[in-house]
Order: C-alpha cells, then sequence, then structure tokens
C-alpha cells in the first residue's frame, strides 16, 4: 500500500510538473535545484532539523485556518507526520498533512518568473497539492511568509519571500551576501569612540612624556574638561527656560 501511495505521488509531481516551460530548475534534491545556467537555488538552511515547522502556524486570513511548513525535512504537528506541509483548523483541533516531505518537486512558473515547490500527499481517492510560490528577493535575509489558502479543492498555496529563492542567494548554510545587520549608526558610534579613546591615550602619553606632567595634568585639555559638566548643565538649563517661556505663552492664549 505504501508503495502504491509512493507511485500515485511520483505520477502526481510528473503530470503537474512536467508541462513544457520556457525555463527550468532541475532538482538535485527535496532542497535544492539547478538551473540550465547554472544557477543554485538551496532551501537547505530554510528548513529545521528537529522536526519542527520553521515556519508555523501561519494564519490565513481569508479562511481562518493555519499552515505550517518545513523546507527539506520532514516535522511532526498534532497528526501531520512527515509532513513538509500541514493544515490546522481554527480552533486547532485537526490537522491534516497536505505536502509529504519526500513528495517535493520544482517548476519554474513562466507567467510569474517565480520558483515554486509543489509537494503531494494523500491517495488517489483523496489526493492532495501544495505550492510554496519562492519570491526572489536578494534583500530579505530574514525569510517572510504569508499563508494565501486552498486555492481549489485539495490544492493549497503558500508564498515565501526570501534571498534563498534567488539563484546562488544561498549556500547550505545560509545567505551568501547578507551583511552582518551592523547600521550606519552603530559604525559612527563605534568610529566616535574609536577615535575619542585614541584622542585619550595619545594625549595622556604626550603630555606625561613629552610635557612631563604629572596627576590630572596629565589630561588632555584638562581645563575644557574640567567645564564640561557646568557647560552641560547650563545647555539644559538653556532649554528647559525655552519650553517653560513656550508653555507660558499657549497658556495666556
Amino acid at each position: 500500500m505504501i508503495r502504491v501511495k509512493m507511485i500515485l505521488g511520483i505520477v502526481t509531481c510528473v503530470l503537474y510538473f512536467g508541462s513544457v516551460r520556457l525555463k527550468d530548475c532541475n532538482q538535485n534534491s527535496q532542497c535544492k535545484c539547478t538551473y540550465d545556467d547554472g544557477g543554485v537555488v538551496d532551501l537547505t538552511s530554510l528548513g529545521n532539523t528537529d522536526n519542527t515547522p520553521r515556519f508555523k502556524d501561519i494564519l490565513s486570513s481569508s479562511e481562518g485556518n493555519f499552515y505550517s511548513y518545513n523546507p527539506c525535512t520532514p516535522f511532526q504537528e498534532e497528526e501531520c507526520t512527515d509532513a513538509a506541509v500541514c493544515i490546522i483548523n481554527p480552533d486547532k483541533t485537526q490537522s491534516i498533512t497536505i505536502g509529504d516531505a519526500a513528495k517535493a518537486a520544482f517548476k519554474y512558473d513562466d507567467d510569474s518568473g517565480n520558483l515554486i515547490a509543489g509537494y503531494t500527499s494523500g491517495d488517489i481517492t483523496n489526493l492532495r497539492l501544495s505550492e510554496i510560490i519562492l519570491k526572489c528577493d536578494q534583500s530579505a535575509c530574514d525569510p517572510e511568509i504569508s499563508a494565501d489558502g486552498q486555492q481549489n479543492a485539495g490544492f493549497f498555496q503558500m508564498t515565501l519571500t526570501s534571498v534563498c529563492a534567488c539563484p546562488n542567494g544561498c549556500s547550505a548554510s545560509g545567505p551568501k551576501n547578507c551583511s552582518s545587520g551592523i547600521s550606519v549608526g552603530t559604525i559612527l558610534c563605534i568610529l566616535a569612540v574609536s577615535v575619542l579613546f585614541l584622542y585619550f591615550v595619545v594625549g595622556v602619553v604626550f603630555m606625561k612624556f613629552v610635557k612631563k606632567k604629572e596627576g590630572a595634568e596629565i589630561v588632555p585639555n584638562i581645563i575644557f574638561w574640567k567645564s564640561l559638566p557646568v557647560l552641560v548643565k547650563s545647555g539644559g538649563v538653556f532649554i528647559v527656560s525655552k519650553f517653560q517661556r513656550k508653555g507660558d505663552s499657549y497658556n495666556s492664549i
């Protein structure tokens, strides 16, 4: 019986994904396919390997059902086992596998320009197909997913936006060209602190060994640093007084 189901799943994939297309991505594994020009789409880094879904209980607002998805490796959630895609009803009392992890196939959609990962499940009397639309976005280092829900009887759809959907965007370990996440502001702060530290170190060395100063006098521009708290306090008082005067003028209207 298991062998029959596997054959049915394979036949379904062949029929669905075997249509004539202008472009194709030849499947290498459950996680990866290669375009004719050599570009590789690798979803390995997007999947959990601990039997849990990377994308769990994603709400389809149009129908109220929840969807879970995990690329590459199977997961278990409620009654869904060995699943790539699982649907859970609104009160989370029922769940059905709508895509087996072992029955993955890739196709390129010429109309939308997106790669699609498809998964089948069920048997000849109750066959189900789930499409994961893979949208390439070079800036989407953190993947985003939405549940588009059931399109027709037994046909379900989700949309996954990620740099890993782009040719050569990811390796098995993750995105190839994503930044470390340090913002420009953070870099400027680091530079400012570094310059200030260097200023003090060089200044102290100069004052001690060249000017032959001792004690607090080795601090460069000691007069300025001693007066700094007073200057800050005066500036604060000035700003507060400005706001107070504005408040008084508003109250007099």
